[in-house]
């Protein structure tokens, strides 16, 4: 783990030689961390970008920063990329999902009411649950080292979801029951780059949604593992995913 502390920042415009911070990265340097004028940090912003800061000064609750250097994002063509859409579930397991899906390299989260989801958050609470879940993003980005934020949909219901299926290459449904082995569904898409995972709640999947899901082209699979719990199962076959692309060479038949 970096000993360097990172901040996420708004996009600094090119050449600009230095910066003003708001309060709360501020008080994160002065206050919490301790840090004098000369301090070196990082940033990092919502394009991916990477930046080596100086602290210069604080005054009023607001720091001013010296801009040393500026990374841009990677561009890789071989980028994979991981998406998520779990089934809300109940007390602040999401908060959890988000953290750890995060760190396993999910580049976008799918929230969604499934017909046995526990949790059923009226309209009026969507807001600011993504407003607290984007801040978790964020600060999930700065411990483990990401540049690139994670894009957060709003809540969808399952008819939404299956709507957005033809956006990917591959869109896997982690099943307890009778289904292929996650093995044999990749090796039969090996050259897949974008690539949907769906996590049911804890209840499990109603048989109807499976079959939906089906008809509109996503894969059941059955994991090499127990049964694991919603909080578990999108981290566990994120990994496996992770280690199968990484390990086949693309453009591989």
């Amino acid at each position: 783990m970096s000993s360097v502390p990172r901040l996420y920042l708004p996009s600094i415009p090119k050449n600009q030689a230095e910066i003003t911070l708001d309060e709360s990265a501020t008080r994160y340097l002065v206050k919490v961390l301790r840090m004098e004028e000369g301090g070196r940090f990082g940033g990092f912003d919502a394009e991916g970008r990477q930046y080596e800061l100086a602290l210069k000064k604080a005054e009023g609750g607001q720091a001013l920063a010296a801009v040393l250097s500026c990374q841009e994002a990677s561009r890789g063509t071989a980028h994979l990329s991981l998406s998520l859409a779990q089934s809300l579930p109940k007390a602040a397991k999401m908060d959890l999902i988000l953290r750890q899906g995060t760190e396993a390299g999910v580049h976008r989260f799918l929230p969604m009411v499934t017909r046995r989801s526990v949790s059923r958050p009226d309209d009026s609470q969507f807001g600011h649950k993504n407003e607290r879940w984007q801040k978790i993003l964020v600060e999930a980005c700065r411990q483990c080292g990401r540049n690139d934020v994670p894009r957060l949909d709003g809540v969808a219901d399952w008819p939404k979801v299956l709507e957005v299926f033809k956006e990917f290459d591959l869109v896997l449904l982690p099943y307890e029951q009778e289904a292929p082995t996650l093995k044999t569904v990749l090796e039969s898409k090996p050259q897949a780059r974008k690539v949907l995972v769906l996590v049911g709640p804890e209840g499990g999947w109603d048989k109807d949604e499976v079959r939906e899901a089906e008809e509109m082209g996503a894969a059941p699979v059955h994991l090499p593992t127990p049964i694991l719990r919603t909080e578990t199962a999108g981290v566990a076959i994120l990994a496996m995913l992770q280690f199968f692309y990484s390990s086949t060479p693309e453009g591989a038949p």
